[in-house]
């Protein structure tokens, strides 16, 4: 089976640039190829360059990674990631040329399948054009971008959107909360109508580094670096307390739509025209569909995680800690943060709960904190070191070091402040055998069963995390219990077999089904 996935980060980065997203579309892609599948790359949005075309939008061919053919869109008129795009709603609707240029792609490559993970970068008439070109097409809903072009479904970055309102919310939605960097006006920099809309896709380049060192590149994904601290800024708004997980429909709104009702309408309509729409948790089947996606083309289908094999290969790293009685630091609760320090993932939050403890419990903590971005809010938990029975505070880490850092700990926290929709962190902490402290938010239920395989705390509550945490310091046979009812989560060769089917049922007879040989050349 010939198979496209598209998304818009370079695939050979991983989750290093473009985060869980991307690091999900590497895994899959080796996981095809391994199982004997063409697998082809394509991605977007990020690379610009002035050559013989002037600048305009064209495709070009890199050598193989991994034997994986990749294809980029340069100078795409759509720039990734998406927050770059944010004054130009309609930019993501359609382009013409764009859109022939993939599409011809697309009539080249005669897929039987296209896989979109993302389309930051391209345009939602992209999906059509795979239509078109006789592909059947999956969507993966690994984030909120085709509903929010913040991505997140947040306000200012802050507040959970609960009130679109036509598009008006949306008008104002990142200006205090900008991350640095961002190009005061993104039109300036996106190039212009393209003058030798020639596509090339057979064209090799044949050293993808040189290519690097010439081109433009786009500001860098930003979504795992720290933005404004909440509580730094006087006029920064609070997370709401709680945050309920129902996925509702959006108000009626008596305001006309704007550009960002207008694509929005687009994106759904897209959505609408795939072969099937897999939502990565059931709140995210729930909150699209409530969107207006058609309740037949979405299936839930939680990810696999590649962590579930690398921990199996390192069964001493993820040994599980002895007995707290029986421990040299005298029996402290070993609590972990992983991942990303922005305002999403709810590291403030952690500390406004650990700040509220009364000495007598935080003196029977040790706190680990390893996430990349941290290094802005460390200030917060080092203030209350001396309180904490230990505080061990690092930053970016390797996805094989997980393990190793895992290994040992007696619980997970996962404290996130949105609709995360299904967060890669807690299927590495399952399939680690270590139980999750999660909020009740996004696709965390889908993974955590309260009181089984950890405990659930309500969204964006610092005070019922803290609460959560006091139990677990007070009652040490309860992290055993939970750590009994720890089951590993999907691993990446089940997912698998599950997309494999999928693909399978949707493909048919489709345009490329030629089997594993007779792939376009190199």
């Amino acid at each position: 089976m010939r198979i496209v996935l598209v998304n818009w980060a370079r695939i050979w980065h991983g989750a290093s640039v473009g985060g869980g997203v991307n690091g999900y579309a590497q895994s899959l892609a080796l996981a095809l190829r391994d199982l004997g599948h063409e697998v082809v790359s394509l991605c977007a949005g990020t690379a610009y360059r002035q050559d013989a075309r002037g600048g305009a939008c064209h495709i070009r061919r890199h050598p193989d990674w991994l034997k994986i053919p990749v294809y980029e869109v340069f100078n795409s008129p759509v720039r990734a990631p998406s927050h770059l795009q944010f004054d130009d709603p309609e930019g993501e609707i359609a382009h013409a040329e764009l859109e022939r240029q993939v599409g011809d792609l697309f009539a080249w490559l005669r897929p039987d399948v296209v896989h979109f993970q993302n389309i930051e970068g391209l345009t939602a008439g992209c999906i059509h054009a795979a239509k078109r070109a006789g592909a059947r097409v999956l969507y993966s809903l690994h984030n909120y971008h085709t509903i929010c072009p913040q991505v997140y479904l947040m306000q200012g970055r802050v507040l959970p959107c609960r009130d679109f309102d036509n598009g008006h919310n949306c008008v104002n939605c990142p200006s205090k909360f900008d991350p640095p960097g961002k190009p005061k006006d993104n039109r300036q920099k996106r190039p212009g109508q393209p003058q030798h809309p020639e596509p090339l896709p057979g064209l090799v380049v044949q050293n993808a580094e040189a290519v690097e060192r010439e081109m433009v590149l786009a500001v860098p994904d930003r979504r795992g670096a720290t933005l404004r601290i909440l509580g730094q800024d006087a006029d920064a708004p609070k997370p709401p307390v709680p945050l309920d997980n129902t996925p509702t429909p959006e108000p009626e709104s008596d305001r006309p739509p704007n550009a960002y009702a207008t694509r929005r309408a687009a994106m759904i309509d897209a959505l609408n025209t795939c072969d099937r729409v897999l939502a990565v948790s059931r709140f995210v089947a729930d909150k699209f569909c409530a969107m207006g996606v058609e309740r037949e083309r979405v299936q839930a289908l939680t990810i696999g995680t590649r962590m579930a094999e690398l921990a199996a290969q390192s069964p001493g790293a993820v040994r599980p800690p002895p007995p707290q009685q029986d421990r040299h630091d005298g029996g402290l609760l070993k609590l972990l943060f992983l991942g990303f320090h922005n305002p999403y993932k709810g590291l403030p939050l952690l500390a406004d709960a650990i700040e509220s403890l009364q000495p007598e419990t935080l003196e029977r903590i040790h706190l680990c904190v390893h996430a990349a971005g941290a290094k802005s809010i460390e200030t917060r938990f080092r203030r209350i070191e001396s309180r904490l029975g230990r505080l061990t505070y690092s930053g970016a880490y390797q996805y094989e070091d997980v393990p190793w850092i895992i290994g040992g700990v007696d619980i997970g926290v996962v404290p996130s402040v949105w609709w995360d929709n299904g967060p890669q962190t807690v299927m590495e902490m399952l399939a680690c055998g270590v139980p999750v402290l999660g909020a009740e938010l996004g696709g965390i239920p889908d993974f955590i069963e309260d009181g089984v395989n950890g405990l659930l705390f309500r969204g964006a509550d610092a005070s019922d995390l803290a609460d959560k945490i006091r139990t677990l310091v007070e009652d040490p046979g309860l992290v055993e219990r939970l750590r009994a009812g720890v089951r590993p989560p999907k691993s990446m060769s089940e997912h698998v077999g599950e997309i494999l089917s999928l693909y399978g049922a949707v493909a048919g007879g489709g345009p490329g089904s030629r089997g594993a040989g007779g792939g376009p050349e190199a």
